[in-house]
């Protein structure tokens, strides 16, 4: 098996075949084959020793009745997630009442022995009825829930505060020494508690609880030996809130020397330190810090820094040569955890989500094991350099490490809560280590452990799960290696890989992970190819170049004094010539079979990724797109164009035979209108442009495309692209023209058939009334508009997600879509922590030249938009409270059009009359009680297009969803990115005229029906009669 010994080339391999890859894995795990009776044996004796082990505590017993296998414990999990964040009672109430109420749990009385567990199956029973008792209808429904919430709410804190002390060995580090200290024979590795930092302040908080844990350990640590010393784990996206791979350089100059004080200091008290692993896009980065503080001259000596591998991502055993590799160049030793890894379920959603070339990590449980014992093989095999740590709690991988490990040093790890009884036993009989991987913090930190936790212990194939629930015997020991090969290495059969994620055979769009060394250096070496390059953009009819027009020169709105091309503008004898070779164009395209007409704009969405490169450029360039943007922009154009293929051919391959009298058929058949105008926006000038056109070419229209002039040059390569593709000249012709001459001449013109528009509200009711002024045919206007988008974040919210979810939404693409958030409602009772957390992260954002890939935020698009924005900060300063603005250094204010990223808060929504297109921020605190006012002022805007709901609350949402009066609703999650086919877009009311794109609906708009009457019966009879 090739080692791997660069960062990028094992980059490269991240989402490599699985089946190749286990293959090729197969030479390390044949010892273990070879042994396999005597694993077997002794995993059989640990086995035994757990069910004579009186260990099994009553959370124990309870976690295991309810699991994620049923509804109640999902019910238990969501309760252990909110609950004991929520500052408020009655929200508090609506949570217990939502998860409590409707679940079965008088089902789960008598399931289990524990008479304690089922006493509390019936307080939950108890406690959500009577917590869904409407105060306000009955007197005595009042009473009871006056005298019970308080003890339904206080039993239930405290019942979930017990359980998460089953996993948390301490509040705080002091508590956590002194409990350690009632669990001899094992060793501990302290974890302090919370998840990545938003901000410099949260960073700043977990840098200051890493040292004085340090420091109170070293105050009870005693141990000289090495690899006996106790640990200290370091989650290094708690040390720094941009803790990501575009980010590298400002990572070396800030978070390496934090971490280089918390090594130094750990070194100092006689502590080893472990980086923890975390998401499998942070993998690249790491490694690299690793790599840079491993090397240190500070710490020539020092052989405590270790790094946890996780087995279940396809790089494991090639990272574990490159650390073998690094250690043998510095003649040290690195302690190595291995781990299976956590984070397994969003691995695979994200690759999906993505449209990333395959999985990063292994898509069987079964082939996680056999990777896990393939990099455990391979850790002995190179003992010199590594120290491994074995972290499991299944028998049978104890059993399979003790078999091969021939007297070399190593330990077991488990996590504070687990496995205990397993251990027990291996310690006392096996005489081996075990060191007790220990969270330590308080209970409102520790929720998101604790649901990944209680996940690991729920899931159905894991073997804490599996042995809690009286599994065969024969199943708890089956053998992943041999269950493997007899499954020819082959990956999950119920996992689609991202690019057959869809139904009908239609491919999703290939993206890139910009967390991955090797994409993002591929990236950086191809871009400067194109950026140096000068476009341009003119008339094009009938295939034909107008080069006469007036010359207009192009800028980058990030450096205004390159130019990066030239567009001319089109006259009103480009528009007349294209109506002309439109009209000729139409029937023979229109009668074309819609087969041919998919397969060549699929060939569309090819020729686009094949020079997705290109047009990353210069939507990077004309645009001002970040690289994220510029990406996802692209794959939108290329779903879009595979996804009204596969709609055009399900509507119009054959006429839909409808019922009818004896003797008589009945047909309906959908077809091309004739002459649609596409009028599409410079904020996606690709996606939108490229949707309105191929929606309406393959529903048999010819189009005319009219671009936002600020990006032509875009527009102008994609029509480009689409001739290559084999698009014909005289059904697609290109006018770059302003849009007077579009409205005032264009529409007015009586063989248009129809109108595709995205912009804005003003302009769209402008080409309504043009259209309804002409004495000709009534014709579909289809309109994307704008919308006053908002979002109500309740106090049961997880703040932290909120807040990645709110930059995103407000401040991604500049705030420049119509989707992005405008209005933020937050309930008053977390108004000021997650304001001060807004304030942070927005703190963290870079503003600058987008051609630098770590910029987060770009310019916005012209000198007009900059204008309109400033004027409302001006306004706002001086009528509303200011809360922050992200800081622009001088040099790139003057460079281009950059507005920064701004938050007020005001007192009512009422206060905005029109939507504010950029990046501009307005916060209102709410009292829950004003639920109802608030959904009314939304819906009084008169707008409908996207709205956000941050809560945990499933009654709460589902209301708000049946009053608030949006195209698209978002719950848990951004307001922005909406993908071709599973999130239909668009607005209702004011914010445009549906059918939404990207949708089942859409082309029908772009057709024209007709049904067919035959009388069948008009030559004799009916012949079906008598056969």
């Amino acid at each position: 098996m090739k080692s791997f010994n660069q960062l990028t080339d094992i980059s490269s391999i991240a989402f490599s075949d699985e089946s190749i890859l286990l293959q090729q894995l197969q030479e390390y795990t044949k010892i273990f084959q070879d042994k396999s009776e005597i694993i077997n044996s002794k995993a059989k004796k640990y086995i035994n020793s757990i069910n004579d082990s009186d260990n099994i505590t009553i959370i124990d017993q309870f976690i295991n009745e309810y699991n994620l296998t049923n509804e109640e414990g999902i019910a238990i999990m969501c309760l252990a997630e909110a609950l004991l964040r929520i500052p408020d009672k009655n929200t508090m109430d609506e949570l217990i009442a939502d998860k409590c109420g409707s679940a079965e749990w008088l089902k789960h009385v008598g399931q289990d022995k524990s008479k304690i567990v089922n006493v509390a199956t019936l307080g939950l029973s108890v406690a959500g009825k009577i917590l869904s008792l409407d105060k306000t209808k009955n007197l005595l429904g009042s009473i009871v829930r006056r005298v019970s919430d308080p003890i339904i709410r206080t039993a239930l804190k405290k019942a979930i505060t017990i359980m998460g002390q089953k996993f948390v060995i301490g509040e705080n580090i002091e508590q956590a020494l002194k409990n350690s200290g009632r669990t001899p024979n094992y060793m501990f590795s302290y974890d302090i508690l919370g998840e990545g930092a938003r901000s410099q302040e949260q960073a700043e908080f977990y840098f200051d609880h890493y040292l004085q844990a340090i420091d109170a350990i070293g105050e009870h640590n005693t141990e000289v030996s090495l690899h006996k010393k106790t640990s200290i784990s370091v989650k290094l996206s708690a040390l720094h809130p941009r803790y990501e791979l575009l980010k590298k350089n400002r990572l070396i100059n800030e978070l390496i020397p934090t971490v280089k004080c918390i090594i130094t200091h750990a070194k100092k008290k006689g502590i080893n330190v472990t980086l923890d692993a975390e998401e499998a896009n942070r993998l690249d980065i790491s490694l690299l810090l690793f790599e840079e503080l491993f090397t240190d001259e500070e710490f020539v000596n020092y052989n405590g820094l270790g790094i946890a591998v996780q087995a279940y991502q396809k790089r494991a055993p090639f990272v574990i040569d490159y650390l073998a590799d690094l250690a043998k160049k510095h003649n040290k030793i690195i302690p190595i955890r291995l781990v299976k890894g956590a984070y397994w379920d969003s691995e695979i959603k994200k690759a999906q989500m993505l449209g990333l070339e395959g999985f990063p990590v292994y898509t069987n449980k079964y082939h996680t094991d056999f990777s896990y014992l393939a990099c455990a093989s391979k850790m002995f095999s190179y003992s010199n350099y590594i120290y491994p740590q074995f972290a499991t709690h299944n028998a049978l991988t104890v059993a399979s490490i003790l078999s091969i490990a021939e007297g070399r040093q190593f330990e077991f790890q488990c996590l504070y809560g687990m496995g205990k009884p397993l251990y027990d036993y291996v310690i006392e009989h096996e005489k081996v280590n075990c060191r007790i991987y220990a969270p330590v913090g308080n209970y409102h930190d520790l929720l998101c452990y604790l649901i990944r936790r209680l996940i690991e212990n729920g899931a159905n194939n894991s073997f804490v799960h599996m042995f809690a629930n009286d599994v065969a015997e024969e199943e708890l020991l089956q053998d992943p290696i041999k269950l493997t090969i007899q499954e020819n290495f082959l990956p999950s059969k119920e996992i689609k890989l991202p690019k057959f994620i869809y139904k009908d055979n239609r491919e999703n769009s290939q993206g890139f992970d910009l967390g991955n060394i090797y994409q993002v250096e591929n990236i950086r070496e191809q871009l400067p190819k194109f950026m140096q390059k000068t476009w341009e953009a003119y008339p094009i009819i009938n295939g034909q170049s107008n080069k006469d027009g007036e010359i207009i020169r192009c800028v980058q709105p990030c450096d205004l004094e390159k130019e990066i091309g030239k567009m001319r503008k089109a006259s009103e004898k480009d528009c007349d010539l294209a109506l002309e070779a439109s009209a000729k164009a139409f029937n023979s395209w229109s009668s074309m079979d819609v087969e041919r007409r998919s397969i060549i704009i699929e060939k569309v969405a090819d020729v686009f990724h094949e020079n997705q490169i290109e047009l990353a450029a210069l939507l990077i360039c004309e645009g001002g797109k970040t690289i994220a943007d510029a990406i996802a922009e692209i794959r939108e154009a290329i779903d879009f164009c595979r996804y009204y293929a596969c709609e055009a051919r399900k509507l119009m391959k054959a006429n839909q035979k409808l019922a009818g009298y004896t003797g008589e058929s009945n047909e309906l058949s959908l077809h091309g209108r004739g002459i649609f105008v596409c009028i599409s926006p410079w904020n996606f000038p690709l996606a939108i442009f490229t949707g309105q056109v191929v929606a309406a070419l393959v529903a048999g229209n010819v189009v005319i495309a009219k671009p936002a002039l600020q990006t032509s040059l875009i527009a102008f390569l994609a029509v480009k692209l689409m001739y290559e593709a084999g698009v014909p000249y005289d059904v697609l012709h290109f006018l770059p023209a302003q849009g007077s001459l579009v409205g005032n001449y264009l529409l007015k013109d009586n063989r248009i058939a129809g109108v595709s528009f995205t912009g804005s509200t003003y302009t769209a009711r402008s080409i309504n009334r043009t259209l309804a002024a002409r004495d000709a045919d009534i014709v579909p206007f289809i309109a994307e508009t704008g919308g006053q988008n908002c979002m109500i974040v309740d106090s049961s919210a997880l703040i932290e997600q909120t807040i990645d979810d709110i930059i995103q939404s407000a401040f991604g693409s500049t705030g420049q879509r119509c989707s992005a958030l405008r209005v933020l409602y937050v309930q008053e009772e977390i108004a000021n922590k997650l304001v001060n957390l807004l304030i942070g992260a927005m703190r963290e954002l870079t503003i600058g030249d987008t051609h630098d890939l770590s910029v987060d935020i770009g310019p916005v698009i012209d000198k007009n938009s900059q204008d309109t924005l400033q004027q409302h900060i001006e306004m706002m300063k001086k009528s509303a409270k200011f809360l922050y603005a992200t800081e622009i250094n001088d040099e790139t204010r003057k460079m281009g059009y950059f507005v920064a990223p701004h938050a007020f808060e005001i007192q009512s929504i009422n206060e905005l009359t029109e939507e504010v297109f950029g990046p501009i921020l307005h916060v209102i605190r709410y009292n829950s009680e004003n639920l109802d006012q608030i959904i009314d002022e939304i819906n009084s805007t008169g707008y409908g297009l996207t709205f956000g709901i941050q809560s945990r609350i499933g009654t709460k949402i589902e209301y708000i969803r049946s009053k608030i009066k949006v195209g698209n609703i978002y719950v848990n999650r951004s307001t922005i990115g909406a993908v071709v086919g599973l999130q239909p877009f668009g607005g209702e009311r004011a914010s445009g005229t549906g059918p939404k794109a990207g949708g089942p609906n859409y082309l029908l708009r772009f057709m024209l029906e007709r049904s067919c009457t035959i009388n069948t019966a008009a030559i004799g009879g009916n012949l079906e009669l008598f056969s």
